[in-house]
């Protein structure tokens, strides 16, 4: 379950979509609810570039025809759908479910014999309407039959084929073959077993019967068939004829014996009688329902039982859901999509920047993963760049802490009734709004979708807008809503703008200062000469709390390697202040952030770490200091209310005093990981519960640690749950209470609790590249959260 795209309706009729289900090639699928409240529903909306595509309207008239038919608890109700409509829709009762297929793939040795009896009693119910109503669904297999809380549900009825006037059900009359069925027979069938629509078989072909195999219209022995292939399937794992290449499975399913696996023997002789190559030899729906020991069709149905893993993803399923069971209002106001949720803070609220100033390592770049920061006692509100303000709830994976905690949470509410129905409207309460238990991811508040991707910390502008950069373009999204209030492609860059006063943001594109209003994104004034100094600007560095100096690195003329310079710049008058040379040692590769007095540098010469001093009313050098073993390819960061540097080489981790120089301690934190797990950028931050600061680190084998950052002692390690190949050190940030230490790795980004380092949930946004980093950038008890060209507000608290 995902956030809405930019593109996705936030209205399909009585409906307001609420998240995004999932994509088909067809169409897309999206959970919705009806204005008012009422049950959640399943919207398939076809794409828009299929609208006109006059077959796949007709396969979408014949499923809800069909479905509309078969009519049953074991079928999915059809709640509306607009077939004419110019993009056409159909809205299904929500029911969370996973397919057969990936049930069984939870348990390779196949599903428990009873619950397998229970779900083929349900299903031959469910066949015993489709046939009593004249129809043969075609198209049974494993992807078709979904598996519920409270048991399966049959879907795929785009193959059926409605009766004919006089139509009659049951078992199909003529000939073994299917004889008579052929053409525009009893049933609708056709003359062959492929979907002219498609131009595939009905069905994979594990689950097709023989007549279907031979190419001849499928007849109602034919769904018994197609029944008792899944169900084999189910309880050993493996279809009876095989899955690799379909013309091997064609020819078994039509000439071969089954192979049944290790089944109980009154279990294989059901299956077999149904998996009978006559049409004739096979029993009818509602003697195989009886046969494995179903109910009435009137009697409650019997529990599931289903594996431990499914149960849980299933309960992780109607979690999320519940999130969202809210009802909302018709006159809701526009300017908040569906699925929006809490409000945004007040315009007076501060979020604290940075406590330490994070340095790349030589050649990394700027505008990278770790940047220098700018120091926290030096941001106002409108100058915090990472007091990006999100509320609400997210939705993607989340990391399940256990099955049982979730699904008695939701049994707690009502069961599968609560999720469907929970009532038109909610009461006063003085009791808590219920919370979705540990493990369970939060859901956006909402998505959008920039042109290209950003791997820099947003531009948070009194706290309405966050406006974000990439090469491409500038886009300003309102903080409640997501929606863009600007975007304008002669912004765009790879760095984040500065605000410099009230009003106007500072940002280097294509070389040149571009000073734009950060409430319309107009344009009012560019410097590309600095007042004829003839400087070539190169990066920016940063810039005073009160916006008045701007401080970037620039290069002057001298040849193929021209010396660079540190530039202070007068945003008000747009005159240079001072210039000063930088050691040439240095090149580029500089990074730096003001103090009150000074503006600190750190270089690198001769292979070793240098900070450099310049004081800030005229550039004059104060200091130039050198740290004997900080090399050039260690993960550096600054805490300047300590005095401390801290470095990361290999599995050491050292704290060296500013002023001396000298080692303050080291820690050995990961020997045996040395040479293969190197550490991350070390990150000081306020503790939880504002006792005193901590330092957290990372490595490569998805270990977070948290060390005493003046005595270097360790305070808990926590292993982050893996499922990628990728080693790359997960990237930390600390939530503003200190409270949420946020790992941002391939497998997504998870939320550890600062206090134990317990994983208390993962977000994973399931559309983007595998490659694709996550960024995280936290405010308050909420973050945003790029991954690739996809942003998403999220709450972490």
């Amino acid at each position: 379950m995902h956030t809405l795209h930019n593109a996705d309706p936030r209205r399909l009729g009585p409906f307001l979509m609420l998240a995004r289900l999932g994509e088909t090639d067809s169409g897309v699928r999206l959970l919705g609810r009806r204005v008012g409240g009422g049950p959640a529903v399943e919207v398939t909306l076809v794409r828009a570039a299929l609208a006109d595509d006059q077959r796949l309207r007709a396969r979408l008239r014949r499923d809800v025809a069909a479905s509309r038919a078969a009519a049953g608890r074991w079928v999915r109700p059809v709640e509306d759908a607009e077939l004419d409509a110019a993009v056409p829709w159909v809205a299904h009762a929500y029911v969370p479910a996973v397919p057969l297929a990936e049930a069984v793939r939870a348990a390779p040795q196949g599903l428990a014999e009873p619950g397998v009896r229970a779900l083929g009693a349900a299903l031959a119910e469910a066949l015993e309407r489709v046939h009593s109503a004249g129809m043969v669904h075609g198209g049974i297999s494993a992807d078709a039959v979904l598996v519920a809380g409270d048991g399966p549900r049959l879907t795929g009825f785009h193959h059926a084929r409605l009766p004919r006037q006089g139509a009659h059900g049951g078992r199909a009359r003529g000939g073994a073959d299917g004889e008579g069925a052929g053409g525009e027979g009893a049933y609708g069938g056709r003359g062959d077993a492929y979907d002219s629509d498609t131009g595939r078989f009905a069905g994979p072909a594990p689950f097709l019967s023989p007549e279907q195999a031979r190419g001849r219209a499928p007849v109602p022995a034919s769904d018994v068939f197609s029944l008792a292939a899944v169900l084999a399937h189910a309880a050993s794992g493996r279809p009876p004829f095989g899955d690799d290449a379909p013309p091997q499975v064609l020819y078994r399913i039509a000439a071969e014996p089954p192979d049944l696996g290790p089944l109980s023997a009154p279990l294989a002789e059901i299956l077999t009688g149904c998996l009978d190559k006559d049409p004739a030899g096979r029993p009818d729906a509602a003697a195989l329902r009886a046969a494995l020991g179903g109910p009435d069709p009137a009697a409650p149905p019997p529990p599931p039982r289903l594996p431990s893993a499914v149960v849980a993803r299933l309960a992780r399923e109607a979690a999320q859901v519940l999130v969202l069971e809210e009802p909302v209002a018709a006159d809701q106001p526009a300017a908040v999509p569906p699925g929006a949720r809490g409000e945004p803070a007040a315009d007076g609220e501060v979020f604290p920047g940075d406590e330490m100033f994070t340095a790349p390592t030589q050649g990394e770049g700027q505008g990278r993963a770790h940047p220098v920061a700018d120091p926290p006692s030096a941001r106002t509100t409108a100058a915090s760049r990472r007091a990006l303000l999100t509320t609400a709830a997210a939705g993607a994976a989340g990391l399940l802490a256990g099955g049982g905690a979730v699904a008695g949470w939701v049994a707690g509410r009502g069961g599968l009734s609560a999720l469907t129905a929970p009532g038109p409207a909610r009461r006063p309460s003085a009791r808590p709004e219920p919370r979705p238990p540990a493990g369970t991811a939060p859901l956006a508040r909402w998505r959008f979708d920039l042109t290209d991707a950003t791997s820099v910390p947003p531009l948070v502008w009194r706290n309405r807008l966050a406006i974000i950069t990439n090469a491409q373009e500038a886009v300003a999204l309102d903080l409640r809503t997501g929606r863009p209030s600007w975007r304008r492609d002669d912004l765009g860059t790879d760095a984040t703008p500065e605000p410099i006063s009230r009003e106007l943001a500072l940002v280097a594109v294509g070389g040149r200062l571009t000073a734009f209003n950060a409430r319309d994104g107009h344009q009012r004034w560019v410097e590309s000469t600095y007042s004829g100094s003839g400087l070539t600007f190169r990066t920016m560095l940063s810039v005073d709390a009160d916006g008045r100096r701007a401080y970037f690195t620039a290069t002057g003329a001298g040849g193929d390697d021209p010396p660079a310079h540190v530039v202070a710049y007068d945003t008000r008058t747009r005159r240079e202040r001072w210039r000063t040379r930088l050691p040439a040692a240095y090149g580029h590769d500089i990074g730096a952030f003001p103090t009150r007095r000074s503006l600190i540098g750190m270089g690198y010469r001769g292979g070793e770490v240098e900070l450099i001093s310049l004081r800030l009313s005229d550039g004059h050098q104060e200091w130039r200091r050198r740290f004997a073993g900080v090399g050039t390819g260690d993960k550096v960061g600054i805490s300047p209310t300590r005095g401390l540097l801290y470095a990361a080489h290999g599995a050491t981790l050292r704290a060296v005093d500013i002023d001396s120089g000298r080692q303050r301690w080291s820690l050995d934190i990961n020997g045996y990981a040395s040479t293969k797990s190197p550490l991350g950028h070390p990150v000081v931050r306020q503790g939880p519960g504002g006792k005193g600061d901590v330092l957290y680190v990372s490595d490569g084998t998805k270990l977070v640690y948290a060390v005493d950052p003046d005595r270097g002692t360790e305070l808990w390690r926590s292993a982050l749950p893996d499922d990628t190949v990728w080693k790359a050190t997960p990237t930390l940030s600390v939530s503003d209470s200190g409270r949420t230490v946020l790992a941002a790795a391939a497998a997504g980004v998870f939320a550890l609790d600062a206090r134990t380092g317990g994983v208390r949930w993962r977000f994973q946004e399931s559309g983007g590249e595998l490659l694709d980093g996550y960024y995280v950038y936290p405010a308050g008890s909420s973050a945003v959260i790029a991954h690739g060209a996809a942003v998403f507000m999220l709450p972490v608290e």
